[in-house]
């Protein structure tokens, strides 16, 4: 065992061994200083907050910027997506109007009262080309949605942001989508417009052609209405290629136009009846081939200018206009009739209808007064080879050979 009273090896007793430093006060690298472990958890855990605080503080920051930058997107792509769908409905609805306005005349135009001017062929083609169009248009209508609504105010929070970026995403996909559909179902409807617009356009043509033909199957008819016939033909073949809504009112026109010209065709025919029928109508066919193409009625009378059957005269009057294209109209008294087909009679209304003629030779005489006109039509009638002084040579006297040779230019 060990003495506890032996001596150290230096000679000196173990209980009377000295520290190694006597100062009272140690130095702060001393390491036997006590140290005080509390103040420096203290300061690690205060530290550790700061920091703590710090990257919370700097991923809030980032979170908020990243998400509001993505909520801009998202609502940037909304609006191109709803610019897109804007345009879209716009030419949806330019269409619609065309289409609408093609099967109000299409409407019109089947629904006029059936004169023979519409083909069945036509009126088939018509009917199915409308009704295909009818079809594309309701598809079309459906599909254009309602008016965009307001986006809210962009949210504050990131969480928030997150949302309604998702939500704007959605709504954008569904414009997209939208915007498609609505463009091929405006594409159906143009085609089945454009082929409604192209059958019409043939059918209200030919419509057309027709009515023009019934003048020549309808003489005599008065001048009114042969001239409301080609002026309704002439408006309806101009309208013809757009097959447009103003076509749906002017095409009925064209169907009371010939109407109107088969009544007056069967109201002269009925004023002409009786025993000077033959007579009147032999007497207006040689008069109109005298000036082929110029439109002329006629008007009978007992007594014209006073003179008549009574008092043995051959008595005729014929009044003349240069607006829409020229006509004229004639008056004779019934003894001409009676007196057909005598020279005096054929010399006569050769003299009318070179007063008729001048429509289509304005300028060629001097129209400023009545014995002018009236040589005028004597020479013209002469011109003719009617010689008989009924050719208004006993009445007007006989016309210069100049004017003879100048009125026979007019043909």
């Amino acid at each position: 065992m060990t003495d506890p009273l032996a001596t150290s090896p230096g000679g000196m007793s173990a209980d009377h061994v000295l520290p190694l430093r006597f100062s009272g006060s140690a130095s702060a690298a001393d390491p036997l200083r006590p140290r005080h472990p509390r103040n420096r958890r203290t300061a690690r855990i205060w530290a550790l907050s700061i920091l703590g605080v710090l990257l919370l503080s700097g991923g809030f920051v980032g979170a908020q910027i990243a998400t509001s930058s993505g909520y801009d997107d998202a609502r940037a792509s909304l609006r191109q997506a709803q610019t897109a769908q804007d345009a879209t409905i716009g030419q949806t609805r330019t269409v619609l109007a065309r289409s609408g306005a093609a099967t109000t005349t299409a409407t019109a135009v089947l629904a006029a009262p059936g004169t023979g001017l519409l083909a069945d062929a036509d009126r088939a083609t018509l009917t199915a080309a409308d009704e295909s169009v009818k079809k594309q248009a309701t598809a079309a209508t459906a599909l254009i949605p309602p008016a965009h609504a307001a986006t809210p105010a962009k949210p504050f929070w990131f969480w928030e942001s997150i949302a309604a970026a998702d939500r704007i995403r959605t709504e954008t996909a569904d414009a997209r989508r939208s915007a498609k559909a609505l463009s091929a179902a405006e594409t159906k409807l143009g085609e089945a417009t454009k082929a409604l617009q192209a059958s019409g356009t043939a059918a209200v043509t030919a419509a057309a052609d027709r009515a023009a033909g019934a003048e020549a199957a309808n003489v005599p008819a008065a001048n009114d209405s042969v001239l409301t016939l080609r002026s309704s033909v002439a408006e309806v073949k101009d309208l013809a290629p757009q097959f447009q809504d103003q076509l749906a009112s002017v095409y009925p026109g064209l169907v009371v136009a010939v109407q109107k010209l088969q009544q007056s065709h069967a109201d002269t025919l009925s004023a002409e009846s009786g025993p000077l029928f033959d007579s009147r109508q032999q007497i207006e066919a040689f008069a109109r081939s005298l000036a082929p193409g110029v439109l002329i009625d006629f008007h009978w009378a007992e007594l014209v200018n006073g003179l008549g059957g009574p008092n043995n005269y051959l008595s005729g009057e014929t009044a003349w206009w240069y607006d829409q294209g020229g006509y004229a109209s004639i008056r004779l008294s019934d003894s001409i009739a009676e007196d057909w087909p005598s020279d005096a009679a054929h010399a006569i209304v050769a003299h009318e209808v070179g007063h008729a003629i001048t429509v289509r030779c304005k300028g060629m005489y001097d129209a400023t007064n009545h014995q002018t006109a009236e040589a005028w039509a004597t020479a013209w009638a002469i011109s003719m080879g009617f010689t008989n002084d009924a050719n208004g040579t006993s009445a007007y006297g006989a016309p210069p050979a100049s004017l003879i040779a100048t009125a026979a230019t007019c043909r």
